[in-house]
């Protein structure tokens, strides 16, 4: 049986086949530079920069698997390096002739490599999966009215969930659509709670699906026995839908983090191509960079997670590129890992000193790469949130989102493209807090940051602007298409029912929002005047509603008030 490639494999054969090109034109300029020495054009400066270049073919063959070429490119490389070492005013015959054998051999098995035809095998692990587009399904075993408006409650946040209320009906549902999680009445079989476990138990046999359990009740036995059937949640009847949806985000990992982003910066196309695919195959976002001479520009533009750095290229060294990054106080926490052919502990050391964080070597499998990035660009977010999300909300806080709005508008201006920010605030929140505390008007605040989280892209930036003040940054996005994803979001807001009180009666809430575009003399003041006055308009007109602005002050369009 033939295994089809990874979309990771598939790029990195497609690579690999033009690395053969690129491994002919490199040996020949190798060869040539190396007759220029030999016919007079003697010069220690260029036997150094002729020793570099064969160290950097040795690392780029053998990153591709192509160890025949590797290895004698090794060998040339430690033969350049004794000539280096020796401090000969003069290139004798004897001094030349075994060199001059390398580059022969070297040309040989380059040709030897070029005439082969390939077997696609993978010389490097496969990476970790993309995270897949998937459906939540969630499973309501419940027999009471309220399930079905439970079930439409979860719609609004991404689950897709189906009510069960018989006992013979549960294999059925699990067969037709097996869940991520159970959503369970603890007294629904036969009123008592040992049928419970017995219900859990059938349910196992689909799989390890964690049951959250549903009671009226709130005593040590009833919890005992949730525990006891395999229970990973027990909340108490009526259901507030802001702590079921952040019990099943938790164990679905349904509220999943924006991928790692990570810029790549090696002056060689085809290294940070085959990178590249390894760490995309992961799941991360990457960007490659061939010019060092570029980076300030897009590292304000990209705001990478990490920077994966190159040591040696021609235009300048990686420890000069980290210098220069570490002297910017942007940047001064951005994880720098090296990835080099240098195996001198020393020189690593060296290079750390001037500001890198750790050192890779060439070659490099993918699954050590994968590790080695996750695990630093996991930590700098950890910190990074630190100082740049709401505590509450999980949002980004009021200065970290203005300055959002001021790169995206950099960004758009830049290249011309559409940028719409929103301005959204909860209605009456004040009276929220002063009627029901303010522990409930916080369940509303995380509600909404959720919801928001869950309908818009990870393209889009969204930060607590204020108390309960929201601000989204929509790139690439018209004020009509913005209008349309906002509004959409506004009434399913206005349906969710939010357990306020410890009474039985669910209170709706609803937000009013005004929306503006970037203009073309704009800067990030014009533009969230521009929505703060469409959100006044809102809120003059009724509330409940979304504004899209037409210009500072001069019109606008309104959602129907519901």
């Amino acid at each position: 049986m033939t295994i089809p490639p990874s979309g990771t494999q598939n790029q990195v054969n497609v690579v690999r086949d033009g690395s053969m090109s690129h491994l002919r034109d490199r040996v020949q300029e190798l060869e040539a530079s190396w007759d220029r020495l030999c016919v007079g054009d003697w010069s220690w400066d260029h036997l150094a920069t002729l020793h570099r270049q064969a160290h950097s073919l040795a690392q780029f063959a053998s990153s591709f698997g192509i160890s025949t070429v590797g290895t004698t490119a090794q060998q040339l490389e430690q033969a350049l390096a004794q000539l280096e070492a020796s401090h000969l005013a003069t290139l004798t015959p004897e001094t030349r002739a075994p060199i001059d054998a390398l580059f022969t051999n070297l040309s040989a098995v380059v040709h030897a490599n070029e005439d082969e035809t390939y077997v696609r095998t993978l010389f490097y692990p496969l990476a970790a999966t993309g995270r897949a587009e998937r459906q939540i399904a969630v499973l309501i075993v419940d027999e009471s009215a309220a399930a079905n408006h439970l079930a439409l409650q979860l719609e609004h946040f991404g689950y897709h969930a189906t009510v069960v209320s018989t006992f013979d009906g549960i294999e059925e549902a699990i067969r037709a659509n097996p869940p991520t999680a159970m959503v369970m009445d603890i007294m629904f079989f036969e009123g008592d709670l040992i049928g419970s476990q017995r219900m859990v138990e059938t349910t196992r046999e689909a799989g390890t699906v964690p049951v959250i359990f549903l009671s009226q009740r709130n005593d040590f036995e009833a919890r005992l026995s949730a525990v006891r059937a395999g229970g990973k949640a027990y909340l108490t009847k009526p259901v507030d839908i802001d702590g079921l949806v952040g019990v099943l985000d938790t164990l679905t990992g349904a509220f999943v983090p924006d991928p790692f982003r990570v810029l790549i910066v090696d002056d060689t196309r085809m290294m940070s191509i085959l990178y590249e695919a390894m760490l995309r195959d992961a799941g991360m976002r990457t960007v490659a960079l061939n010019d060092p001479t570029q980076i300030i520009h897009v590292l304000n533009e990209f705001q990478p997670d990490l920077l994966l750095l190159d040591m040696y290229m021609p235009t300048c060294t990686g420890t000069e590129v980290a210098t220069l990054i570490r002297q910017q106080a942007a940047f001064v926490s951005l994880p720098i890992v090296f990835l080099s052919g240098e195996h001198d502990r020393e020189n690593q050391l060296a290079a750390l000193n001037q500001g890198g964080d750790d050192f890779l070597t060439k070659p490099i499998m993918a699954a050590q790469l994968v590790s080695a990035v996750t695990s630093r660009a996991r930590r700098a977010r950890a910190m990074r949130a630190q100082l740049s999300q709401d505590g509450l909300t999980g949002l980004l806080t009021h200065a970290s989102i203005k300055e959002q709005v001021v790169r995206e508008i950099v960004r758009a201006q830049r290249y011309g493209t559409i940028l719409t920010v929103v301005m959204i605030d909860i209605d009456h929140f004040k009276r929220i807090n002063d009627s029901y505390g303010h522990a409930a008007g916080d369940r509303v605040l995380k509600g909404l940051a959720r919801l928001l989280h869950q309908r818009l892209r990870t393209s889009d930036s969204i930060g607590r602007y204020g108390g309960e003040e929201f601000l989204i940054i929509m790139p690439q996005t018209d004020g009509p298409m913005v209008f349309s994803v906002i509004d959409d979001i506004r009434a399913r807001f206005a349906t969710i029912g939010h357990q306020l009180s410890d009474g039985d009666k669910e209170t709706t809430v609803t937000f009013s929002g005004g929306i503006a575009s970037l203009r073309p003399m704009d800067d990030s003041n014009h533009l969230l005047e521009a929505a703060d006055t469409a959100l006044y308009a809102a809120k003059h007109a009724g509330r409940n509603r979304i504004v899209l602005s037409e210009g500072p002050c001069d019109g606008n369009i309104s959602s129907p008030h519901h």
